[in-house]
């Protein structure tokens, strides 16, 4: 009996040190990501000028930022007129995560590659609307070191350790897709010289191909429905946009 408790507390913990982590991922990233959005937006507003006058003269504008799901990005805009903008980009990300004890890692990534048709309908005012699409790759691995219990205690071992019992096993998946991808977007930017984009962007992607093994992950505490959360949210382009640009 004390070694039945000792299991549920080893899953107990080990569950919420994983999920923890994942929380206070998503939380450090959400927290530079608004008081990056609070600076940018007060620092543009210092040298705001009217945004369609840069946009007729200065047609060209690369720069970096963060863009869809939190990831990194680099682009090319281009301006067709005061009112009318191709934004082309290239941003990949992702995440890792590990078990309190070490013995599970989850990594998590994506790319996307794709172009953005923006439309401003005032010269007075950075605010804009689009739609655009591209391609989105992503991939997960999980490597997981898990120990399979002796009888009487073989119901909490998954079927992958029939035939292990007593010792530990080592299970690695690995998933990978891609797809087509489609969104819109919404945000404001300005102004002369070096720029500033501040927005959000909601999309879906259209699978190509993939080979989803999250099934197949050991149903251990609750790495399985972590993992399978993950390969959920990494193939969509949903995310903010926030980066900072030059118009040459």
């Amino acid at each position: 009996m004390t070694l039945t408790r000792t299991v549920g507390i080893v899953r107990s913990s080990e569950k919420v040190q994983f999920a923890d982590q994942l929380i206070n991922f998503k939380r450090r990233k959400m927290k530079k990501a608004i008081l990056s959005l609070i600076l940018v937006f007060n620092v543009s507003l210092i040298y705001a000028e009217t945004p369609g006058s840069y946009r007729g003269k200065e047609t060209h504008g690369i720069g970096f930022g963060i863009e869809g799901g939190l990831a990194g990005s680099v682009f090319y805009d281009y301006a067709l007129n005061s009112s009318m903008q191709i934004h082309t980009l290239l941003s990949s990300g992702g995440s890792s995560l590990s078990s309190g004890s070490g013995t599970t890692t989850l990594d998590t990534a994506s790319t996307t590659i794709g172009a953005t048709l923006r439309y401003f309908p005032s010269e007075n005012f950075g605010w804009y609307v689009g739609g655009g699409g591209g391609m989105l790759s992503a991939s997960q691995t999980m490597k997981q070191s898990v120990y399979c219990y002796s009888s009487p205690f073989t119901s909490y071992n998954d079927a992958k350790c029939s035939g292990f019992e007593g010792s530990r096993i080592s299970v690695t998946t690995d998933s990978t897709y891609s797809g087509l991808a489609l969104w819109g977007d919404a945000g404001w930017q300005g102004y002369d010289g070096y720029y500033f984009t501040i927005g959000v962007k909601a999309g879906t992607s259209m699978k190509l191909s993939e080979d989803d093994k999250t099934n197949e992950i050991v149903a251990y505490s609750n790495h399985k429905s972590t993992a399978q959360s993950q390969w959920t949210n990494i193939k969509s382009p949903t995310g903010l946009i926030m980066s900072f640009g030059w118009h040459f």
